[in-house]
């Protein structure tokens, strides 16, 4: 028998299922966070304001996305919300420095090993996923 109609086609491979669960998780910890005590996650924050309920509904739609994308098994989604949290994350560290935020510059190492780097990976590997795909 053909060996393609033997095996499941797998929708993801684990490690980018833990990808988008961490970005999920840890998106909706620090969105609730943030919305039950801003200052503990944005500095100079005290009380829930307009900018910190834009940083707030920004990550949550982001997970949502996610969610969906995950959802509908949809590589294509999936690629262009990671794309979007990538692109996110990245300006925040950027601002941080930029600005100088010293109050979460110790935190920027933290985001990149678990939110920037493994979405960069699992971007790479949707990237060529749906390449291939297309040449077929």
């Amino acid at each position: 028998m053909n060996e393609k109609i033997d095996k499941p086609n797998k929708f993801l491979p684990v490690w980018v299922w833990v990808v988008a669960l961490i970005q999920i998780f840890l998106v909706l910890l620090f969105s609730i966070g943030t919305f039950i005590n801003p200052a503990d996650f944005i500095p100079g924050a005290s009380e829930l304001n307009y900018v910190t309920q834009l940083y707030i509904t920004r990550n949550l739609v982001v997970a949502l996305g996610i969610v969906a994308a995950l959802c509908l098994r949809s590589h294509t989604a999936l690629l262009l919300i990671l794309m979007v949290r990538l692109l996110t994350d990245v300006s925040d560290v950027i601002s941080v420095y930029a600005l100088n935020v010293t109050a979460v510059k110790s935190s920027v190492p933290i985001v990149a090993v678990l939110l920037i780097i493994p979405a960069l990976l699992a971007v790479g590997y949707l990237w060529q996923r749906i390449r291939q795909k297309n040449a077929h």
